[in-house]
């Protein structure tokens, strides 16, 4: 007999791992020259006001080193735009160019196919109850 924790494990890891497949196929099928990690990237700069590579580091958890390559191959795509930053003569600015705007917004109709699928069948009581549960869970997992 399988234990619960041993089922919520393995819906959690599958649902993750066939959300990215899914993103990465609708991503394809848009025609965008990006990864995952370039758009979880392009999101963070356009939702993060006066964007750092180092607000980019902290809010995604990964090293200073991935994120200055992933800032690097955004910029030679020209998805982004790196400017001074006035606050702190050390750091850049980093915003979307017009053209990663352009392909964000395509990249925005990528993911919302997915997460209508996802949610196909679903009540908004269903839907918010499986978020705040998530948060909940999420917020567990940061406290150690």
């Amino acid at each position: 007999m399988v234990s619960k924790e041993a089922d919520i494990r393995n819906a959690i890891w599958q649902l993750a791992f066939q959300f990215k497949v899914s993103s990465k196929k609708a991503i394809r099928q848009y025609g965008l020259p990006l990864n995952g990690m370039h758009v979880r990237i392009l999101h963070m700069i356009d939702a993060t006001p006066a964007c750092t590579a180092n607000r980019i580091v902290l809010a995604s958890g990964r090293d200073k080193a991935q994120i200055t390559r992933l800032l690097k191959e955004l910029e030679s795509m020209s998805l982004i735009q790196r400017t001074p930053n006035p606050d702190d003569k050390r750091s850049q600015i980093v915003s979307l160019s017009e053209k990663g705007e352009a392909l964000m917004a395509r990249a925005r109709e990528a993911e919302q196919d997915v997460v209508t699928r996802l949610l196909k069948g679903m009540k908004k009581d269903e839907i918010d109850t499986f978020v705040g549960l998530a948060g909940r869970m999420l917020d567990n997992l940061r406290e150690e």
